[in-house]
C-alpha cells in the first residue's frame, strides 16, 4: 500500500518508533512521533544491554538470518550518523566454562560466517589485564559494537525531527480509531490526531491497543534485569560475556551488567541482586576504584513464540501497521528501513515477516 505525502503516525519512541521516524520522515510524508513519556528510550529499549551481534542467535535459522543482515547493516547507519560513534566501543570477548565448549562455540560462529577469532590465555590478558580470572580460550568479535540505546534513540529522533518529522512526548494514546475498516486517526490525551497510517511500534504497549481492536497478535513478555554502577575509572575494554557475568563499560565509565530475571526466588529482587554483583565483579576483576550501584531496571522485552519479530500491515484494519519484536536494538534500524520502503513505496521485502 504504496502512500505519497499521506500523514503517518508512529506509536512509542523506542529504538523501532525512532529508527522509523528517521527512515520515514521526508517529503513524501508527514510524519508524527506520539510517545506517552517525557522522552525517548523511556521504556524497554531504555533496559536494554545495547550489544549489537549475532552471538545468541542460532546458526541456520530464520530468525539467525535476519541478525547477520541487521547487524551487517549497522555500519552504514554509523557512516550515515556518525555521532554514535561517541557513544559506542568495537569488541567483545565470549567464553564458556571449558575450552572445549569455547572452542567449539567458536567453530560453530567461524562456519557461519562470521568474523571471529579464537584467542588463548595471554591475549585475552593482553585484551582485558584488569580481569582476574582469565579463561584458557575466549572467542573475539572485533566487529561487535556497544552502543548506548538511550543516546542511540536521542539520536535518531534527532535526525528524523530535521528531516521534518513531528515529536509530541507526554501525550499517551488511548485509543486507535477506525472507520469502516480503514484507520481514522489515534486518540491520545489529547484529542484525536488524524492519519491515514498509524505504526504500533510502542513495545509491550503495542498488545494492549491490538487487543482493543479485537486483535492478537500473539506477544509475549520476556523480563530481563539491566544493573549500572558507578565507577571513576576505565577498566574494562570490551563486551565481556562469560559464565558468571555478562558486562561493559560505557564510555562515561558506568559498569553495565545484564542479567535474565528469574521468579523462582522469591526473596529476590533487583536491588539485592544488584548488590549480590558487586562482589561477583570483586572477585572477577583487580577493581582499580570502589563501585556503587545506580539502578537495578525490569525490561519488559517483547517476544513472539516462533522467535521472529514482526513487521507488516495487519490484515484486519486496513493503515494499521506492525512493527517490533526481540532483540529490537540489533533489529530495528534495518528493520525500520524495509518498512519505509513497504508503507511509503509500497515494495515487499524479499524476505517477509509474520505481521500477526
Amino acid at each position: 500500500m504504496p502512500l505519497q505525502k499521506r500523514r503517518i503516525i508512529i506509536v512509542g519512541s523506542g529504538i523501532f518508533g525512532t529508527a522509523l521516524a528517521y527512515q520515514m520522515a521526508s517529503p513524501q510524508s508527514e510524519v508524527v512521533l506520539i510517545e506517552s513519556g517525557p522522552g525517548p528510550a523511556c521504556g524497554v529499549t531504555g533496559r536494554a544491554f545495547g550489544w549489537i551481534n549475532t552471538v545468541h542467535g542460532t546458526p541456520g535459522s530464520e530468525s539467525y538470518a535476519l541478525w547477520q543482515n541487521a547487524v551487517r547493516d549497522y555500519p552504514a547507519l554509523i557512516h550515515d550518523l556518525p555521532e554514535i560513534l561517541s557513544f559506542s566501543r568495537h569488541g567483545s570477548l565470549l567464553w564458556h566454562a571449558s575450552p572445549e565448549e569455547t572452542d567449539h562455540l567458536f567453530t560453530t560462529r567461524l562456519n557461519a560466517g562470521e568474523t571471529v577469532e579464537l584467542v588463548d590465555h595471554e591475549a585475552i590478558s593482553r585484551l582485558e589485564p584488569h580481569l582476574r580470572n582469565v579463561p584458557e580460550l575466549a572467542v573475539f568479535s572485533v566487529d561487535d559494537i556497544a552502543v548506548d540505546p538511550i543516546r542511540l534513540a536521542g539520536t535518531l529522533l534527532n535526525a528524523a525531527r530535521a528531516r521534518g518529522a513531528i515529536v509530541r512526548f507526554d501525550e499517551t494514546v488511548s485509543s486507535i480509531e477506525t472507520k469502516n475498516g480503514r484507520i481514522e486517526g489515534v486518540r491520545t490525551s489529547v484529542g484525536l490526531v488524524k492519519a491515514d497510517c498509524v505504526i504500533l511500534a510502542a513495545g509491550p504497549g503495542t498488545n494492549e491497543l491490538a487487543k482493543q481492536l479485537g486483535m492478537d497478535i500473539g506477544m509475549a513478555i520476556s523480563p530481563a534485569l539491566l544493573l549500572r554502577y558507578a565507577c571513576s575509572t576505565q577498566f574494562i575494554r570490551h563486551i565481556l560475556d562469560g559464565p558468571r557475568v555478562e558486562v561493559r563499560q560505557n564510555n562515561g565509565n558506568a559498569v553495565i551488567i545484564a542479567e535474565s530475571w528469574r521468579e523462582d526466588n522469591p526473596g529476590d529482587n533487583p536491588e539485592s541482586i544488584g548488590d549480590r554483583f558487586l562482589s561477583v565483579l570483586a572477585d572477577e576483576f583487580d577493581l582499580p576504584s570502589p563501585l556503587s550501584l545506580i539502578s537495578a531496571e525490569m525490561g519488559n522485552r517483547p517476544t513472539f513464540p516462533d522467535g521472529m519479530p514482526r513487521c507488516g500491515f495487519l490484515p484486519d484494519v486496513e493503515g494499521l501497521y506492525l512493527i517490533g519484536g526481540h532483540p529490537g536494538l540489533i533489529l530495528a534500524p534495518y528493520l525500520a528501513r524495509l518498512a519505509a520502503r513497504e508503507i511509503l513505496r509500497g515494495e515487499m521485502p524479499a524476505h517477509p515477516l509474520p505481521s500477526s
